[in-house]
């Protein structure tokens, strides 16, 4: 899998810490996929108590552009 990411997303995994393997797992076997706005996907994975959103858009068979990386709580 080859994985680009925009300068906004490396900020974002820095500032929310999130790896690189987070982002890879996220993508490769997400909980959930929603459209995005502008044609992107936002891959969902939940990691105990937490979950990444990754945004995103394929831009060909297994090469991903990362947009941003958010990782919010999970509320029960």
């Amino acid at each position: 899998m080859r994985i680009t990411y925009t300068h906004h997303a490396k900020q974002r995994m820095i500032q929310r810490k999130v790896s690189a393997d987070q982002v890879a797992e996220t993508l490769e076997s997400p909980d959930e996929l929603i459209p995005g706005e502008n044609g992107e996907e936002i891959a969902v994975k939940r990691f105990g108590t937490r979950e990444v959103r990754v945004v995103y858009r394929e831009t060909d068979a297994n090469s991903f552009v990362i947009y941003t990386v958010m990782k919010p709580y999970v509320h029960d």
